[in-house]
This record gives structure tokens, C-alpha cells and sequence, in this order.
């Protein structure tokens, strides 16, 4: 039998239920509940706009020798679910182990990490490992399977009901559903049960609370929601994260225009750094020009005026200025990127971008071989290559590639006959004249999902994250503001199918983005 104990009564404390904390209890000496050296203040103070969160985890949590069902923090990316967690585990100095789901991809390797992680405080409670070898130590730590796992814990977690609690951390959760063979999530759950121990288990994932209990097949669980920042939150953040020598007044001002613009498609708090650093260097650039020349200083009209009149880098303007002399060109096949995106990115951007912060600041200002000459979320990327490859290949790849994700699409295996390849060939040729075909919004959706997992497959935990960062914007959204911006541009088609969408992006340009992403993108322009 599993060996529950109650928790501590939580209405003694009138305060502290009126702030959605857990009230004191006499009995358990613990950081949280002790609010010792402001612990629940200094978290708050931390991590700004995540102070219901951190309560509704605080309360939750309990005492450190309270037993309890299993947990589930979720939320967007970049929401702070994975530092907060740790923080609160690390500070109250529970006994827990934390393993990742993106680093350990099956259930051997999971329960390794779990074992490797309790290894130190197992060894403080069993006496038996204190005085073994280090070959007998290893020998009694060995887990292959869920049922060594238990019999680890069964064995060296004291059985005492007043033992504090041990806690199983296990982040990026949602991965755990895709994988094949036993029920991780499942086994998990049982985990206390079974090894009649006081262990909980916490999950960190980005699926809905009730979405993730239905696809696991479990009974709901308490769960602890880290909303998405707003819009005051994340200026409030990055106002406090600024450049050293920058001024808060004028950052301030600063990030009032840009949020504007960036934060109605990406709340992603790592990418809006990624894309703020350099545009404030260009921002402030005419300001501290005219303080050299002892001159009056712009306003943060004119200097948010003159960003927007930046120009786009050299190759691109003598391009513009080429098809203005020409005059036979239309705007549509070649269309002006906005401006406030053609911004170099430099080294210190791009470690922002892998989430390096902070990161030593860059001097030289350039940016790495095979980068972008600018900066968009990586969504965005996505989509016009997606676009690009529905404008460029017909129908018929469709059902070859992914025939089964495409509503009334059946994949079929033709068969190649000799004129096969003088057929491609053709269509290649065609195709470099650059004719652009139209494409349902469907279309575009279903080559947007396969490319990007496709991507993710091939890079595996290189660019394990990238399916994480695309849910921190809305992808209707996204073809909203390139169809505004002229990369897409939308025909009314007819009233049965709906509008048909022409892609704008050439064939440079689309090579810069598939190698700015990983993609190989011969591998899916098959033309017939």
C-alpha cells in the first residue's frame, strides 16, 4: 500500500489564503512555508508577470513532507514553467530529479536520468550504499527497466511517514506521447504507488492541461498554468533586461514602437530579443551621432521615423533601383521587404536567438556565414518556404510526398519509365523561367507541417525545440502580415474553393532561407 500522509491544515492562516499561498505549518520546517528570507517575494520579484503561477505552484507543492498526487505545469514557450520549477525545487532544497525529454528520447534513457540525478540523496538515505564499493554502488544503481526503477526506489527511499517527499521533474513532457512501446506517462503516475514510497511526480509541457490527460489516458491531475506574457509584461522585461549604456526613458520609448509592431505575432520572449538587439543599435545609432557633433538630439519620433527609413541592404537597393529603370517588372514578383525587418544579425543576436542571454556584446556587428540579411521569426520562415515550394511544384508531388495529410489526397506509387527524367528536366527549365502557380490555403498548411517535421526528424535534437518555438504565434497571422508585406499575394479564385495565394519569393531568397533553417531543398522541388 502506498503510504499517504495528510496534509497539513491550510485555512489557519488568513494572509496567506487571501494571497493563494499555503498556510504555516508548525511541523515542517520548509523555505516555502517558512517564507524564509522572503523566498516567495524574492521568486515573484525574479520573474516578473508570473506571480499567480508561482503561488498556484507553491501551493500545490505543500510541505517538503507532504504526499500528493502528480503535477502538470504547462504552458507557451518561453513562458519561464522550466526555471520557476527548478528555482523553487533548488531554493526549498527538496530532494528531486530532473530529466528532459528533449536530451533523454526513450523510456531506458529516462530512467537512467532519473536514477543518475537521485543517485546523491539515495546514498544519504540508505546505509547500505554509504558503505558499498563504488562497483557495488553502480551495480545496485543499474536501470533498464521501469520495474528496476521501481525496486531502486522501493529499496533506498526511507519508508517513514515522516520522510520528506522525493520529487521526479520531467520536462518537456509532451514528447513522452509520441513515443512507441510502454505507456511512460502512465508508468509514471504509479510511480509512488508501486514503490510504496512518497514520490511525486511533476510534468512541464506546452499541451493544455486536460489535452494532455486524454492523449495519455489518464485521470486529471492538478495542474499549474504559465499564461503567455502580455504585452506590459514582456516591455516590462525587456525594459529591465536593457543594454547597459542605454537609457531607460528613451528603451522605453523604444520598445512602446517596436512591441507595437512584433508582439501582436510572436510573444516569444527569445526571439523578440534575437530581434530587438540589433534594431536598438540602428535605433540609437543617429542619436549618438548628433551627441559627437555636439548637436541637438533627435526626438524618439524621428528616431523611430528615421529606422523606418533604413534602407535594404546594397544588393537589394540596386535591385529596386534596377527594376525602377527597367519599368517592366510588376511589384508582385519582386516585392519590397519591410523595413523594419532588414536588419544584419550579429553574433550577439544570434546567440540571443539560442537562447544565450545574457551574452558579451558584439563589436564587429556582423553576421555569420549562411545568416539571413535579416530577421524574422522562425515561423515565418517556414511559411514562405512552404509557399515557395506549393508555387513551384504541382499537385502531383502533393500525393507522392504526403499524399495522406492532404484531405482527398491518396498517395500512389507510380511507376518510372525511361522518359521520366527528360520530363523533370523539362519541368525544371520551365520552372527556372520562374512560373509561379497558385495554391490553396490548405496546400500551404499541410507543406508548412511537413517540411517543419521533416526538418525536425532529420536534425533530431539539434533543432529538437523547433516545433516549441512555432506554437508561440498564430500562423494565420503570420500569412496575414507577409500578404500585407507583398512576400504572398492573395487572388479571389472562386466562390467553391476559396482564395488561391501566389508566393513572391525568389529562388535566392529561397535558398537563403532553407539554408538559414536546415532544409535541403532539392529534396522537395520534384517539379512533375
Amino acid at each position: 500500500m502506498t503510504a499517504f500522509v495528510d496534509r497539513a491544515p491550510r485555512a489557519s492562516n488568513d494572509d496567506a489564503m487571501r494571497e493563494g499561498y499555503p498556510s504555516i505549518s508548525d511541523e515542517i520546517v520548509d523555505p516555502i512555508e517558512r517564507d524564509e528570507d522572503g523566498f516567495i517575494a524574492n521568486t515573484c520579484a525574479r520573474w516578473a508577470g508570473r506571480e499567480r503561477s508561482i503561488a498556484a505552484l507553491v501551493k500545490a507543492l505543500g510541505g517538503s513532507r507532504d504526499d500528493g498526487p502528480a503535477m502538470y505545469a504547462h504552458g507557451p514557450p518561453v513562458s519561464g514553467k522550466t526555471s520557476i520549477v527548478r528555482e523553487v525545487m533548488l531554493r526549498s532544497e527538496r530532494p528531486h530529479a530532473f530529466v528532459s525529454c528533449a536530451t533523454e528520447h526513450s523510456a531506458r534513457l529516462l530512467y537512467e536520468a532519473i536514477v543518475e540525478e537521485l543517485t546523491p540523496y539515495l546514498m544519504e538515505c540508505s546505509e547500505f550504499l554509504r558503505e558499498a564499493s563504488a562497483e557495488q554502488v553502480k551495480k545496485a544503481m543499474k536501470c533498464d527497466r521501469y520495474s528496476d526503477l521501481v525496486e531502486i526506489l522501493r529499496t533506498h527511499l526511507p519508508a517513514s511517514p515522516s520522510a520528506r517527499a522525493c520529487y521526479v521533474v520531467v520536462d518537456e513532457a509532451q514528447r513522452m506521447l509520441q513515443w512507441r512501446g510502454e505507456p511512460v506517462v502512465s508508468a509514471l503516475l504509479r510511480l509512488g504507488e508501486l514503490s510504496c514510497r512518497k514520490v511525486i511526480v511533476i510534468f512541464i509541457g506546452e499541451q493544455g492541461w486536460d489535452t494532455f490527460c486524454s492523449v495519455a489516458g489518464t485521470t486529471p491531475y492538478e495542474g499549474v498554468y504559465f499564461p503567455a506574457y502580455s504585452k506590459d509584461e514582456l516591455r516590462f522585461i525587456l525594459l529591465r533586461e536593457r543594454p547597459v549604456d542605454a537609457d531607460e526613458m528613451m528603451y522605453n520609448g523604444f520598445l512602446g514602437n517596436m512591441l507595437g509592431t512584433f508582439a501582436a505575432t510572436c510573444r516569444n520572449l527569445r526571439e523578440l530579443r534575437a530581434t530587438l538587439t540589433p534594431l536598438w543599435m540602428q535605433y540609437i545609432k543617429p542619436y549618438d551621432a548628433a551627441i559627437a557633433r555636439g548637436e541637438t538630439p533627435p526626438e524618439p519620433r524621428q528616431l523611430y521615423a528615421a529606422l523606418n527609413a533604413k534602407r535594404a541592404p546594397a544588393k537589394v537597393q540596386d535591385r529596386a533601383n534596377e527594376r525602377e529603370r527597367e519599368g517592366t517588372t510588376s511589384r508582385r514578383d519582386k516585392p519590397n521587404v519591410h523595413t523594419g525587418l532588414t536588419v544584419p544579425l550579429s553574433a550577439a543576436a544570434l546567440a540571443l536567438g539560442r537562447g544565450e542571454w545574457p551574452v558579451a556584446q558584439d563589436v564587429a556587428g556582423s553576421g555569420a556565414g549562411g545568416r539571413l540579411d535579416f530577421e524574422i521569426p522562425r515561423l515565418t520562415k517556414f511559411l514562405l518556404l512552404a509557399a515557395f515550394l506549393c508555387s513551384h511544384n504541382n499537385d502531383d508531388v502533393d500525393k507522392r510526398l504526403f499524399g495522406g495529410q492532404i484531405e482527398g489526397h491518396v498517395a500512389r506509387t507510380s511507376r518510372t519509365d525511361r522518359n521520366a527524367g527528360e520530363r523533370e528536366r523539362a519541368a525544371a527549365a520551365e520552372a527556372a523561367v520562374d512560373t509561379r502557380r497558385v495554391f490553396k490555403l490548405e496546400r500551404l498548411i499541410a507543406w508548412f507541417h511537413f517540411i517543419t517535421r521533416s526538418t525536425c526528424d532529420e536534425h533530431g535534437a539539434e533543432v529538437a525545440d523547433l516545433e516549441e518555438e512555432l506554437l508561440s504565434a498564430d500562423v494565420f497571422m503570420q500569412i496575414s502580415s507577409m500578404t500585407q508585406l507583398g512576400l504572398l499575394s492573395i487572388n479571389r479564385g472562386s466562390a467553391m474553393e476559396g482564395g488561391l495565394y501566389q508566393c513572391n519569393v525568389s529562388r535566392d531568397l529561397a535558398e537563403k532561407l532553407a539554408q538559414n533553417l536546415g532544409v535541403n531543398l532539392p529534396t522537395y522541388l520534384r517539379y512533375v
